[in-house]
C-alpha cells in the first residue's frame, strides 16, 4: 500500500503549488478535491499531472443530499454528475461521497438511507458510463445530523447491499470510523464484497477545536487511533489500494508546505512501520 497525499492536508496551498511539491518530496499518488480542480480547469489540472509523474487516485468529494429535496436535491445530483465526468476527463478511478444530514422534519436515519439508496441507482447509468467507481464514506457520529448519515463502515455496506461492487465501494477514514467496536468485522465483510475501495489515515484527540470540530485531525501516530490494528485489518483483506494522509487541521495549515510534506511522509512511515500483515 503505497503514500497517498490528500488534498486536504495541503488544503490552503494552491493545487498547481500543492502538485509541484508533492512530487518533489518523493510521494507517487495524490487525493485531489473537486473545487479546486474546477478552478484551475481540467486542461491546466491534467497539465500539472503529466509534467509532475503524479497518479491522481481519488477526487473528494459528493454528495450532502440525505437531507435535500426539489431543487436542492437536483443540484446536488448535477454537481455529482459534474464531478463523475471530470473524473472520467482525469482518468481518476474513484470519487468519495458523503450522504448527507438529516432534515429537520424527518429524523429517521433508516428513511435518510433510503434516500442515499435512491440517489446511487438515479445515478447508476452516469456512474457506470463514466467508469469511476463512487465511494460511499462514512463520517464520525458527531456531524449525523449535517453532514452523514452514514456512521460505520457496517452501514455503508447495508446501503450499498446489492449495488454492483465494481461501481461502489466504501472509504474508511481512521479518524471518522475508529470507534466502531464492530470495525474488524465490517472490514472483513468489505474485503470478501469487495467494497474496500479507500483508506485514508489521520488522528483524534479531543477536545475538539470551535467552531469547526472537522479541523482537529492530527497527522497519524499523534492521537488516540489504533492505526496499528486498524490498518492491519485493513490489509488483512487485500486491500492493495494507497493509503491516503489527510489531514484537516489549523494549525498544520500554517506550517510551509514543504514542512506539511515532510511530516505527511514521515507519519505514513510512522505508522505503515508498525504493521504486520496476518
Amino acid at each position: 500500500m503505497k503514500l497517498c497525499l490528500n488534498q486536504a492536508t495541503t488544503m490552503p496551498y494552491g493545487l498547481e503549488e500543492t502538485v509541484k511539491a508533492t512530487a518533489k518530496a518523493g510521494i507517487e499518488n495524490i487525493g485531489l478535491w473537486v473545487e479546486p480542480v474546477e478552478e484551475a480547469g481540467i486542461s491546466s489540472v491534467r497539465r500539472w499531472l503529466n509534467e509532475s509523474g503524479l497518479n491522481a487516485t481519488s477526487m473528494s468529494r459528493v454528495g450532502f443530499l440525505a437531507n435535500k429535496r426539489g431543487s436542492e436535491l437536483t443540484a446536488a445530483y448535477d454537481s455529482v454528475r459534474r464531478a463523475l465526468d471530470t473524473c472520467a476527463q482525469l482518468g481518476v478511478p474513484t470519487l468519495a461521497f458523503v450522504a448527507g444530514g438529516l432534515p429537520e422534519d424527518d429524523r429517521s436515519i433508516r428513511k435518510a438511507e433510503g434516500r442515499v439508496r435512491d440517489a446511487f441507482e438515479t445515478l447508476m447509468p452516469e456512474i457506470v458510463q463514466s467508469g469511476v467507481k463512487v465511494m460511499l464514506e462514512p463520517i464520525h457520529p458527531l456531524f449525523v445530523n449535517d453532514r452523514s448519515v452514514v456512521t460505520s463502515v457496517g452501514q455503508a455496506l447495508r446501503v450499498l447491499d446489492g449495488l454492483p461492487s465494481e461501481n461502489f465501494g466504501v472509504l474508511v477514514d481512521s479518524w471518522a470510523t475508529f470507534w466502531d467496536p464492530d470495525l474488524e468485522e465490517s472490514l472483513k465483510r468489505a474485503g470478501r464484497e469487495d467494497r474496500l475501495t479507500g483508506y485514508q489515515i489521520n488522528d483524534f484527540t479531543l477536545p475538539l477545536p470551535l467552531p469547526n470540530n472537522m479541523n482537529g485531525r492530527l497527522m497519524p501516530g499523534d492521537g488516540c487511533i489504533d492505526l496499528e490494528s486498524m490498518t492491519r485489518w485493513v490489509a488483512d483483506t487485500g486491500y492493495s489500494g494507497t493509503v491516503e494522509v489527510e489531514v484537516f487541521n489549523d494549525d498544520i495549515w500554517k506550517l510551509p508546505l514543504d514542512e506539511i510534506l515532510q511530516l505527511t511522509v514521515a507519519s505514513y512511515e510512522k505508522i505503515m512501520g508498525t504493521v504486520r500483515v496476518s
